[in-house]
């Protein structure tokens, strides 16, 4: 980022005695501030930044962003009504002095994911810049494109959202001239309300395309694509269904270690290739990033070499192996849709070895919760798995839909209940909600069965 405290004045709109003092860098966390850092006070649910803006001038700051008064001596203090929205502006005007193309990912699961494989595929052509791991909504999204500069020639910025208007918040400062939506499904029910107001939250990314730019939209999914085309009329589309659309991506089976056979097809091309990852999810967001790629012109030989080089990012359907044993760690978040798609992918790389799910509850999901949990236990029981551990609240409701279930509290209790199992070889999917914890029962399990070969 190249901007002085004028800058910010002028992105702000508010009248303050500044010079052109050139800003190093923008944080929220008083812990980070370096000298010549501009601190915006956040205030969050566990702390409020305003308490730490003396700690950040004495660090250093060059300036502070406050919603209410400070008694700072030798600081600047831009006041604003809200100091969120001040940050997100802050980004929208460095988003318009830089001629980098912006490329913004949404949809219910996959968007860091589709965001990592973009930019490796776009890296042999573009100088690339992208959110750091899921640093997607009114905070994190602005702090990632102000980290950028204006050297580069594409940014790829995922956003994510929990509730309605939180799109327009973001739209509003990506303005894209690419916007992908992967997918929907229940995620995030408390804010959102049912299937139709994720498709329509998701959807409204497309208001904010800058002119001339390209919508990139799964049509897999009625209600998204039906959401779509009321703002944009003929959007690119993508499926991983065969022959439905002119970019697709099919999943064609796993190896034993989770490597996957994909066949891709564009307009122009078809490719049949093995990447070390797999899954019907995993075809969606190739097929999805190839779309993009058109876009961006670049060829669908470079979606395939980014595919063959990925490395998951932690704990997103991660595979390592421990003895004979294949442990699957995809437990960053959960929700009715990815947890599906990881359950099928893994009975997919178990084939006929013994399959284990060690699971959590899903989070977020309102009123519809209950049936939700139930629903996954009717999934469950199609998998036949040879063992299922259930830590959280809803552990009964998923004993409506497979009766066949073991509560876990703590790593200890569960790896007692493993020792019971018997199993000299299995696959076994760690998954939940990001607050549950779930990667403690990975790695007690992995420490376990390590120190057992060993």
């Amino acid at each position: 980022m190249r901007l002085t405290l004028a800058d910010i004045e002028q992105c702000l709109g508010i009248g303050a005695d500044v010079t052109d003092t050139p800003v190093t860098g923008v944080c929220t966390d008083s812990r980070t501030v370096q000298k010549g850092d501009l601190f915006v006070c956040i205030d969050g649910e566990h702390f409020d930044g305003h308490e730490f803006a003396a700690k950040a001038a004495e660090a250093g700051a060059c300036a502070v962003i406050a919603s209410r008064m400070l008694e700072l001596r030798d600081t600047p203090v831009f006041m604003v009504r809200d100091t969120v929205n001040a940050l997100g502006r802050i980004a929208a005007c460095w988003r318009e002095k830089c001629e980098a193309k912006l490329v913004a990912v949404t949809g219910s699961a996959g968007k860091t994911t589709i965001k990592e494989l973009l930019a490796l595929a776009c890296s042999n052509r573009y100088r690339v810049a992208k959110n750091y791991r899921n640093l997607n909504n009114q905070i994190g999204l602005p702090l990632s494109m102000l980290r950028a500069s204006c050297d580069e020639d594409l940014w790829i910025m995922e956003l994510g959202i929990s509730h309605t208007g939180d799109m327009d918040e973001l739209g509003m400062v990506a303005r894209p001239d690419v916007a992908v939506i992967a997918n929907i499904g229940p995620a995030h029910l408390e804010g959102l309300g049912d299937i139709s107001g994720v498709a329509q939250a998701k959807a409204a990314l497309l208001k904010y395309l800058r002119d001339g730019g390209e919508a990139i939209v799964s049509n897999d999914y009625f209600e998204l694509w039906e959401a779509a085309q009321k703002i944009i009329p003929s959007p690119t589309s993508f499926s991983t269904l065969a022959g439905k659309t002119g970019f697709t991506c099919c999943f064609l089976g796993a190896g034993p270690e989770g490597e996957g056979r994909f066949r891709l097809t564009t307009p122009e091309e078809e490719h049949e290739f093995q990447a070390p990852v797999c899954g019907d999810h995993i075809a969606e967001n190739l097929a999805a990033v190839a779309a993009a790629c058109h876009a961006l012109d670049v060829p669908a030989e470079d979606v395939v070499w980014a595919a063959q080089h990925f490395k998951a990012d932690a704990q997103r359907f991660c595979t390592r192996q421990a003895g004979c044993f294949t442990l699957i760690d995809d437990t960053y978040n959960a929700n009715p849709l990815s947890m599906r798609r990881s359950i099928e992918t893994a009975r997919c790389i178990a084939a006929d070895r013994p399959l284990v799910l060690v699971l959590g509850d899903m989070r977020e999901l309102g009123p519809g919760a209950n049936a939700a949990h139930e629903e996954l236990g009717r999934l469950i029981a199609e998998t036949t798995p040879a063992a299922v551990f259930w830590r959280g609240e809803h552990a009964a409701d998923v004993k409506r839909g497979f009766a066949g279930l073991s509560d876990i509290d703590d790593t200890e209790g569960f790896i007692s209940q493993w020792n019971t199992l018997g199993l000299t070889d299995a696959v076994v999917l760690f998954k939940g909600s990001r607050s549950m914890n779930m990667e403690d029962f990975s790695r007690a399990l992995a420490a376990k069965l390590e120190g057992d070969a060993a």
